[in-house]
């Protein structure tokens, strides 16, 4: 499997943080009325909202915030992918998560507690955010109801998935665990082909392998056995599932 490295350079913006102007407020307004956070809000709650949002670009490989940077605000992606990790005590990557639909949130412990980033996430392709101040968004959650509750279903829905996360890593051998995350890369990030179902997120195999809590070289293996049986194909850092029957029955054992 070929892999691109994600850099951990630090690049100077391509654009400073952009105040919305009339226009762009109203786009703002109609695009997050489309995400699960403000969903049925209302329109003057909305552009009420879409005031104190903030755009900001990131270029592939850009640091958004880094493990022990203060918390001082929530992020909504627009377009682009986030790879969100803990560095272990080894220096390996540990509990790393993926954002790349847009309307996901991340750096949302901030806006609960305050206290520095407990992870670094940082930019996987060209990426635009959406940004809001912690003191701004809890002052939002305060006067509409809607969407303290919007909020307070996702970290509900996190919770659930974090637990489930836990107890496939600790109850299920390595190539079950990588065909069920290869099948919940594909549900959240697929794109239908001729041919299979194209996962739209640049992945290398030391992604992969902290996605599922195993080793680099026993995933790279399990790859290598899922490739050579044709149930996925393996180009340029991205994969392509052939036969996801195959590898529902291998979910099942």
């Amino acid at each position: 499997m070929s892999t691109m490295s994600v850099t951990q350079t630090i690049y100077r913006p391509i654009s400073a943080l952009q105040k919305p102007g009339r226009e762009n407020q109203k786009q703002m307004a109609d695009f997050l009325r489309q995400t699960t956070l403000f969903a049925d809000l209302q329109t003057n709650e909305l552009n009420t909202i879409a005031k104190d949002m903030r755009k900001k670009h990131y270029r592939q490989g850009e640091i958004i915030f880094r493990e022990g940077d203060p918390g001082r605000v929530l992020y909504l992606i627009k377009s682009g992918q986030v790879r969100i990790f803990v560095n272990g005590l080894d220096g390996s990557e540990t509990s790393v998560i993926l954002f790349g639909r847009p309307g996901d949130i991340f750096g949302e412990l901030a806006v609960i507690d305050g206290l520095p980033r407990s992870a670094t996430a940082v930019a996987l392709d060209d990426t635009i955010l959406y940004i809001m101040r912690r003191e701004q968004f809890r002052e939002h959650m305060r006067r509409t109801p809607q969407l303290s509750l919007n909020f307070l279903k996702e970290l509900s829905r996190r919770v659930r998935y974090n637990t489930m996360q836990m107890d496939s890593l600790a109850s299920l051998p390595v190539p079950q665990r990588l065909a069920r995350k290869l099948m919940e890369l594909a549900q959240d990030y697929g794109k239908v082909q001729k041919d299979g179902v194209f996962i739209d997120m640049l992945l290398t195999q030391g992604n992969i392998a902290s996605l599922i809590g195993a080793t680099r070289e026993s995933t790279n293996k399990s790859l290598r056995d899922f490739r050579k049986r044709d149930w996925i194909r393996l180009e340029q850092g991205h994969i392509t599932i052939l036969d996801p029957d195959a590898l529902r029955a291998q979910v099942s054992g």
